[in-house]
């Protein structure tokens, strides 16, 4: 190399390098989102499963009240202000923005949202009737009603991300409920805790009292019922149950042993308990393949299931320090 070159090369080492201003706003893996009721306001969950915080609240100047927060963590479902409307934030906006949803009834008792975050359900205790919401997360509006039997309030609910199949657990039932009526696909239940909802129509069913999960296949027609796991599975008081994205295992909360149960729906085994050092309240799925929010976030650490197919293990997420 001539003596040019070299001193050529070494001005390429000294120059000063250019850094685009965007890269200011570049931000790290981000597990999701939650409500912290302490402030009423949404934070991230920055960080990966076993290295995650909480981070700053997201401006919103709303007054939150009831919220349910898409699968794909990318609106937050909610009621707002003395009225209770109901709207959809984008949270990819800052400050978030809400949205109306159109033709939505206020103050619901209950909002669920489908698995995949496409359709969600407005739950009325008042008029004992479901608003389904179609058009998420940009264009919300109410794309059906659907109406309980009088005197019974359900104690679980989920909708398919179609907007098409609502099921319902009804005392010792569990019905589909469609404009036509309501159809009881499982009965003889007695604690209906949980129910969770497959793309392939495929529900599982928790029974808190007989510490059952029920499995009930093409819910709509030619409905299949069986038992995949019990006591013996390690089913103790579940108040959860959620279904793998490729459906072939399931997750269940148990509220009395403090752990989660991982199943083989296909061979109805149990694959492996997990102690968490906590009572779980849910199964809120964040991002990331079968990751899963445990515990709602307090001055204690909020817990986290990830479950992929090779490794599944419960870590936390330490609690925020000094909250205004």
């Amino acid at each position: 190399m001539n003596c040019q070159k070299i001193w050529f090369a070494l001005l390429l080492l000294m120059a000063p390098v250019a850094i685009p201003a965007a890269s200011n706003s570049i931000e790290g893996p981000r597990l999701g989102f939650v409500f912290d009721h302490a402030i009423k306001s949404v934070r991230p969950i920055l960080g990966i499963p076993g290295a995650a915080t909480l981070g700053q609240p997201l401006d919103s100047a709303l007054d939150l009240r009831k919220i349910a927060i898409s699968p794909m963590q990318d609106y937050v479902l909610a009621t707002e202000g003395e009225h209770n409307q109901v709207v959809v934030l984008a949270t990819n906006r800052t400050p978030m923005v809400p949205v109306a949803v159109q033709g939505a009834d206020r103050g619901p008792d209950q909002l669920i949202v489908s698995a995949g975050g496409t359709a969600a359900a407005l739950y009325y205790k008042g008029g004992n009737h479901v608003e389904v919401i179609g058009g998420l997360p940009s264009a919300p509006t109410i794309s059906s009603r659907l109406y309980l039997s009088a005197g019974q309030v359900p104690t679980a609910l989920t909708v398919s991300d179609d907007g098409q199949t609502l099921l319902a657990g009804v005392a010792d039932s569990v019905y589909w409920v469609s404009a036509s009526g309501e159809v009881p696909i499982l009965k003889g239940l007695h604690k209906i805790a949980s129910i969770a909802l497959a793309s392939n129509r495929t529900a599982l069913i928790a029974d808190g009292l007989t510490n059952q999960i029920h499995r009930v296949q093409n819910v709509t027609s030619g409905v299949e019922a069986d038992v995949v796991a019990g006591p013996k599975e390690g089913i103790a008081a579940p108040v959860a149950v959620a279904i793998s994205q490729d459906g072939k295992r399931a997750f269940v909360a148990n509220g009395k042993s403090g752990t989660i149960a991982i199943l083989d729906l296909q061979a109805k085994t149990q694959l492996s308990q997990l102690s968490c050092q906590c009572t779980p309240t849910g199964l809120d799925r964040l991002a990331g393949t079968d990751v899963f929010r445990l515990t709602e976030p307090s001055n204690r650490p909020m817990w986290v299931l990830e479950a992929t197919a090779h490794q599944s293990r419960i870590v936390f997420v330490p609690p925020v320090v000094n909250q205004e």
